[in-house]
């Protein structure tokens, strides 16, 4: 083995060397000076060579090639890029606290941007803990742990700044390192970020809840703008008239790219394979991977095997019959949902029992709530009245698995494509947040039911209905004659047009350009 380069940090010493273009420390060649044969250790201690070395800078010689190989076997760019930059520009920012289903590409995204703003990166998987920081935190956070671990790993001397970040990943697993997160953001100066999957059903008992020390993101699969970008499609979807007026081609470009969406979803393993093997069923079967993985890891969640049995009925079936049975004010969901699940597993379940599984499929990120507005008045809601699936791909999956006819699925799909696309604005962070409310929402007035009710941050509502056929928008009409509307919307495969005070658009805007642009 050669030793090639010296590394040096930020203020020129010295803190390693390339050795077969693999970086390593001083203090971790100096333990290991008999295996490269170019460099010794001197009577000082000192390592020298029989020549003298170039050197490079730490960034180029390990985070930015760190960077560059991420990129390269992961080149999706996503919107969480611009929160995470945000968040690092805020002034005295804490702690960040990124929150999402498992698969979605937290992990990567992070690290992406660590590799990118920081010279010095700390990734704690807490999963493996294969240095152990456990030691950090028993022995008080204090700096000298941070070092003696920067050496356990074979990193830098530890350095206490700003130019520092510190990744700890799979934070649910330890109780202890949640626990101590406002102890180590007082020990260090430098930004610190906690991740994990299943976070809010977790952190609950025996979990210290730091307020005031962190601040929240959340994460998703891929949108369907961020999949546009994968195709370099995404400023055609900023751009194309929302009412018709761009060259059809142009329509037919995004159209063909939302069937596929709709169909494999967003979650970023699932898409890699379609891009090297463009077939759906292949997508299916890394979907089903995913989804046996979730309930794998869920099961160690659950105190009980009934639970586990609930759990995947719930998961399986009832959700699916929530789409078949949309209609309605959904004021008895869990009981609904309590119904299916005891006569398909033949089970003595009560009420409390669906409703951990029904949260714990929230918390975890495959299904979300969709509120319910009465009258179209945004003063008498109603919370998790309905539930939509977070990924298109999944909810076709289960679909075509539970042998659903081919219209019903397309309808299912077109409702989670926009649910999803809708969702994104109500957990979008503050500054960039468009519409008021937590999760989207539906509304009911006597017999008629609109899709979906959004208020933007103005007040001015809009009456979303989606279509799948070329049905009238009965309920639509109904909410703009008895003026609840600022804006009634038809979402449907069209390029988009204005009749009588109703706007029709292309449904793969849906989403990603609200407000819509006024036409009326």
């Amino acid at each position: 083995m050669y030793a090639t380069h010296i590394v040096k940090n930020a203020e020129e010493e010295t803190v390693g060397y390339l050795v077969d273009n693999v970086f390593y420390t001083d203090y971790y060649l100096k333990q290991n000076i008999e295996l490269v044969e170019n460099i010794a250790v001197d009577n000082t201690g000192r390592i020298c060579s029989d020549k003298e070395l170039p050197c490079l800078s730490y960034t180029a010689a390990v985070t930015g090639k760190a960077y560059h190989d991420m990129v390269l076997k992961n080149p999706f760019m996503r919107d969480i890029q611009a929160d995470l930059e945000e968040w690092k520009q805020e002034k005295n920012h804490g702690v960040l606290q990124l929150e999402g289903s498992r698969q979605i590409g937290k992990t990567t995204e992070l690290l992406k941007f660590a590799y990118r703003n920081y010279e010095y990166v700390l990734y704690v998987n807490l999963a493996s803990d294969e240095y152990g920081f456990k030691d950090v935190i028993q022995n008080g956070c204090r700096l000298m742990e941070f070092e003696k671990y920067c050496r356990r790993a074979g990193l830098p001397h530890f350095k206490n700044s700003r130019q520092t970040i510190l990744v700890l990943d799979e934070i649910q697993v330890s109780e202890q390192a949640y626990n101590a997160i406002r102890s180590i953001a007082a020990s260090v100066d430098c930004d610190i970020v906690v991740t994990g999957s299943y976070l809010g059903q977790t952190i609950k008992n025996g979990y210290f809840l730091p307020a005031g020390t962190v601040t929240y993101m959340k994460m998703y699969p891929l949108s369907f703008a961020e999949f546009c970008r994968i195709y370099g499609k995404d400023s055609l979807l900023e751009q194309i008239d929302l009412y018709g007026s761009s060259a059809q081609s142009a329509y037919d470009e995004l159209f063909a790219l939302y069937d596929l969406y709709r169909h494999i979803g967003g979650y970023p393993a699932v898409i890699k394979k379609y891009i090297d093997n463009p077939n759906k069923e292949a997508c299916y079967q890394i979907i089903a991977d995913l989804l046996n993985t979730f309930e794998k890891e869920s099961r160690n969640y659950f105190q009980a095997s009934k639970e586990t049995v609930i759990f995947k009925s719930v998961y399986r079936e009832a959700m699916i019959e929530l789409c078949r049975e949309r209609k309605g004010s959904g004021s008895k969901l869990v009981e609904l949902v309590t119904t299916i699940v005891k006569s398909s597993e033949r089970l003595l379940v009560s009420r409390d029992e669906i409703a951990n599984a029904i949260m714990w499929l929230i918390y975890s990120g495959i299904i979300g709530e969709c509120g319910c507005y009465v009258d179209g008045d945004m003063l008498s809601y109603r919370p998790a009245r309905r539930l939509y699936y977070m990924d298109c791909g999944i909810a076709g999956y289960l679909g075509a698995e539970t042998g659903m006819e081919r219209g019903t699925i397309e309808g299912i799909l077109t409702e989670t494509f926009v649910f999803a696309e809708l969702h994104r604005l109500y957990t979008a962070r503050y500054s960039k947040k468009k519409v008021k409310g937590d999760t989207p929402s539906f509304s009911i007035l006597g017999s008629n039911e609109l899709d979906f009710l959004v208020f933007d941050k103005e007040n001015k509502s809009y009456g979303i209905e989606v279509k799948t056929t070329d049905g009238a928008p009965k309920s639509l009409r109904v909410y703009r004659d008895k003026r609840l509307l600022d804006r009634a919307v038809v979402a449907k495969r069209t390029n988009g047009g204005c009749d009588g005070g109703i706007e029709t658009i292309p449904v793969f805007a849906v989403g990603s350009r609200f407000p819509y642009d006024e036409r009326v």
